[in-house]
């Protein structure tokens, strides 16, 4: 019997942190934050942590790993197991955490010794992608990419007897990044046993389901951006995208630059530093070409890189020059929730012309400058301020298709609120997924809950 523990990220969108406990061992499924207030950390266990056999991380992003370093400064002495790509990135997400608790007069609950005592075991030293390996005497794993971020996976588990897969940040639809089949190395091990099996046999899925009952695809995301955008760049209106430093952001300007290919694009030094690791990342890149961005993702980086046709900006000069020579054009620029210094600078410049427009693509959680213009912004300016999502997570449909792979005892779906979790119940309950499908085992879970397989 092993016990699952929701120490976050079950029921809301943030801090995922999903403990499994056995007889033998415990693992810990990523550790982040919400970036809510002074920052909304797991409900870990104090007593627990010591007692942790490994922790193995998805990814970068803040809530999923910038909680990490308080499991060492509460006794962890154990290893992260992640990609190299992922370390890599995490100085980043570590120091920008730090900045961004300092500006809003918070104290973080670790030192940056913490920080420094993290120990990492990369997963691609073990094993090659789809292939298992022993992570722990008896107990075996296997990665994949999840299509997310350049170093994103997803992870599967044979333990004591059980079988889990956590998906991590997952997605089939991104224009320039690889996902991996969550079943490969499941399906491979049934079918040996019993070839005409129609999915893997799990025990527990635990599966991105951020965009909930949201049945949009890709394409039709691009289809909003390219109408709203259209719209005021017609009115000669700047538009202004906040993105993330790494991820989205990046596979929107390549996409921006191929279907507005005569409307100035200011890009922000942060991005383009983005864009250069994208492609330092190859092995994480989609091999074939993508329409959307008018062909090879490799070869459309390059270009990109090769300077024609768009300006750069890093300094207050260059931005100011770039705001007086054009009028219709497209800006991008870091920090997807606008919480720092240049978001705000950026929204002052916005703000006094009623035919520019902000535009927001990702999630903005509860009290962030990005949240409180969506929530009013005739309050901060005569400027537009709209949300079209850009898809780097998994909706209704996703979720269906991976469910159509599996066929866990309990599925447990993550990363959006519970109320929303419950009407995507609901619909694929409604829907009844692939026949033989354990949809009727779709928990409802929430931090704190605990269940037992």
């Amino acid at each position: 019997m092993i016990k699952l523990n929701v120490w976050g990220g079950a029921g809301e969108h943030g801090r995922s942190a999903y403990l499994l406990s056995g007889s033998r061992y415990r693992l810990l499924l990523d550790c982040g934050v919400k970036k809510e207030g002074s920052g909304e950390y797991p409900l870990i266990e104090p007593d627990v942590v010591p007692q942790l056999d490994a922790v193995l991380l998805s990814h970068a992003h803040e809530d999923h790993s910038v909680a990490i370093p308080l499991l060492y400064k509460l006794g962890y002495q154990g290893e992260v197991w992640t990609t190299r790509e992922t370390k890599e990135q995490l100085t980043t997400y570590f120091r920008s955490w730090r900045s961004h608790m300092e500006r809003a007069g918070h104290i973080l609950p670790y030192d940056e010794s913490d920080v420094q005592r993290i120990r990492y075991r990369f997963l691609e030293d073990e094993a090659e992608r789809g292939c298992w390996f022993e992570l722990l005497p008896g107990l075996f794993a296997i990665w994949g990419r999840s299509g997310h971020l350049a170093g994103s996976v997803w992870f599967g588990l044979e333990m004591e007897g059980k079988r889990i897969v956590y998906s991590g940040d997952y997605t089939l639809e991104s224009m320039l990044l690889q996902a991996d089949d969550v079943t490969i190395g499941f399906r491979q091990t049934d079918r040996e046993r019993i070839p005409s099996l129609p999915s893997a046999q799990l025990d527990l899925a635990i599966i991105d389901a951020a965009y909930g009952t949201d049945r949009d695809t890709q394409a039709d995301k691009l289809r909003q951006l390219e109408q709203v955008i259209s719209k005021t760049l017609h009115c000669g209106g700047k538009v202004l995208l906040p993105v993330p430093a790494v991820g989205r952001g990046q596979e929107m300007i390549l996409w921006a630059r191929q279907h507005f290919s005569n409307v100035p694009v200011v890009v922000e030094q942060k991005l383009v530093e983005g864009m250069k690791q994208l492609q330092r990342a190859s092995d994480w890149l989609k091999e074939q070409g993508e329409r959307v961005i008018g062909g090879m993702p490799a070869e459309k980086i390059s270009e990109f890189l090769g300077g024609e046709g768009w300006n750069k900006v890093g300094t207050a000069e260059e931005r100011s020059n770039c705001l007086k020579t054009y009028g219709a054009s497209l800006w991008f620029i870091p920090d997807g929730m606008m919480q720092s210094s240049l978001a705000r600078w950026y929204h002052g410049e916005w703000a006094t012309d009623a035919n520019n427009l902000i535009l927001l693509t990702g999630h903005t959680a509860g009290g962030t400058f990005a949240h409180q213009l969506l929530e009013n912004p005739q309050q901060y300016g005569m400027c537009s301020v709209k949300k079209v999502r850009y898809k780097v997570h998994q909706g209704w449909q996703d979720v269906e298709h991976m469910l159509n792979r599996i066929s866990a005892r309990h599925n447990v779906l993550v990363h959006t609120d519970l109320a929303e979790t419950e009407r995507l119940r609901e619909g694929l309950l409604g829907r009844q997924v692939r026949p033989g499908a354990c949809v009727e085992h779709i928990e409802m879970l929430s931090p704190g809950d605990e269940l037992m397989f």
